[in-house]
């Protein structure tokens, strides 16, 4: 082969797999906290985040009752989708010192009657780091 076709064939390659990075990222997740978390005042429902911009929401254990896609920077989380048809992008500002994760609307947000759950889930709610 010679250094020409060589030269396009090297760089047909970087780009492909270039747009295949791109493809599979799911947003970015900044500084926030992965794990599993419970909701304060229960023992049995929670939340797990993972590093690669998904969520679940679970009751007794591990049923996941809502799976959900978020990006997050350092103050704000971002639902960006979910498997409920609560309405996405919704925001949400949050902290998290370490153990405790809070999370209150950002801005005057309000959900409809159909994301009474995800209001539950996320209006000046705590829930603690357990794994």
């Amino acid at each position: 082969m010679n250094s020409k076709k060589w030269s396009v064939l090297v760089l047909a390659l970087l780009a492909l797999s270039l747009l295949l990075a791109a493809c599979g990222a799911s947003g970015s997740t900044g500084n926030f906290p992965t794990g599993k978390f419970i909701k304060e005042g229960e023992t049995d429902y929670g939340m797990n985040f993972n590093a690669n911009g998904t969520f679940t929401v679970f009751v007794k254990g591990d049923a996941v009752v809502v799976n959900g896609k978020y990006e997050a920077d350092d103050s704000t989380f971002t639902e960006t989708g979910n498997d409920v048809g609560c309405k996405s992008p919704m925001k949400f500002k949050y902290t998290f010192d370490g153990k405790n994760l809070i999370f209150n609307y950002a801005g005057n947000a309000n959900d409809d009657l159909a994301c009474s759950g995800r209001h539950a889930d996320f209006n000046n709610v705590t829930y603690t780091l357990s794994k």
